[in-house]
């Protein structure tokens, strides 16, 4: 009697774990995808979170008279500016890097406004800080 020697896998065990696999694939990389753009708005948030807490540094620092008040759209110049820039350890705001990481966010640089209490608001896309 003949011993037969089957050390692999039939072709129909292989096809039967390549389409296992694409069903799973297929049903996990949406929520996959929803999490990465997620964390990426979340990067985003961040970065403009850094630019309030360096707005609000500079704007509570006493010797720093030159801060913004009740503008729409606020310049980083002046004292007030430079301190803003030392804080989010740049010399000057086109050093930032102002690529978002999400999809939806864009390139541009946010705008930074302040309302008449002197509250900051920082906004770029749909993203603020703080939030509405």
């Amino acid at each position: 009697m003949k011993k037969m020697n089957n050390k692999g896998f039939s072709l129909v065990e292989l096809i039967i774990v390549i389409a296992i696999m694409a069903i799973l694939i297929g049903v996990l990389a949406p929520q996959y995808l929803k999490y990465v753009e997620k964390s990426r708005t979340s990067a985003d948030k961040d970065q403009l979170d850094s630019i309030y807490n360096a707005c609000t540094i500079a704007a509570s620092d006493p010797d720093i008279t030159d801060a913004p008040t009740a503008t729409a759209n606020a310049a980083i110049s002046g004292d007030w500016g430079n301190e803003v820039l030392s804080t989010l350890g740049v010399t000057n705001m086109g050093s930032l890097k102002w690529k978002s990481k999400s999809a939806v966010q864009g390139t541009g640089a946010p705008s930074i406004s302040v309302d008449n209490q002197g509250n900051f608001k920082i906004t770029k896309g749909s993203l603020s800080v703080p939030e509405d």
